[in-house]
C-alpha cells in the first residue's frame, strides 16, 4: 500500500510534499518527491502564518470496502476506494468511483474508527448511490476531504501529470 503525506497551507496551497513509503510486505522503497508552490500573494520578506495538515493516504482496506459496498444501492457499484485520515482510530474520508444508471462519478463518504463506523455520505453522489445519510457537519473531516482527489490520483494514477 502507498502512504502519502500532503502539506497544505491555510491561505491556499503553499506547499505539497508527497512522501510515498512502503508498508509492510513491500520489498522495495518507493520514490519520494517534494515540490513547493508559492501563493501569488506570498511576500518572502515577512512570513505569513500557515497551517500544515498531514494526512495518511492509502487504498481502502478490505473491511472499509466491504462497509461501503454494504451501503451501496444494488443498481450502483463502487470501485477504486481510497482512505484519507490522520489516525486509524479517528475520522476517515473515503473516495471511490461510482457507476450506475445515469451516474459515473467520484463520490465521498466519511466515517470514524477502525473498523469504519458511523458512515455518512459527504456529497450528493454518495447519498444518491448508497443508503448512507448525507452528513450535516463535515467540519471534522474537511482536511481529509480536501485531500481525497490528490490521494485518489496518487494511488490509482501515480504516473499521470496533474
Amino acid at each position: 500500500m502507498k502512504r502519502t503525506l500532503a502539506a497544505l497551507g491555510g491561505s491556499g496551497l503553499l506547499a505539497i510534499a508527497l512522501l510515498t513509503g512502503c508498508s509492510s510486505g513491500d520489498p522495495e522503497p518507493a520514490p519520494t518527491t517534494a515540490s513547493a508552490t508559492p501563493t501569488p500573494t506570498e511576500n518572502t520578506s515577512s512570513p505569513s502564518p500557515s497551517r500544515i495538515v498531514a494526512v495518511l493516504c492509502d487504498e481502502a482496506t478490505e473491511e472499509q470496502r466491504e462497509a461501503i459496498e454494504g451501503l451501496m444501492d444494488p443498481e450502483f457499484e463502487v470501485t477504486q476506494l481510497v482512505d484519507v485520515r490522520a489516525d486509524d482510530q479517528a475520522g476517515h474520508a473515503l473516495l471511490g468511483f461510482v457507476q450506475g444508471p445515469g451516474l459515473a462519478v467520484l463520490a465521498q463518504w466519511v466515517g470514524t474508527g477502525d473498523p469504519l463506523t458511523d458512515i455518512q455520505a459527504a456529497d450528493e453522489f454518495a447519498a444518491e448511490s448508497s443508503s448512507a445519510t448525507l452528513a450535516t457537519d463535515l467540519a471534522p473531516f474537511q482536511d481529509y476531504l480536501d485531500n481525497t482527489v490528490k490521494c485518489y490520483q496518487q494511488v490509482f494514477a501515480p504516473d499521470s501529470d496533474g
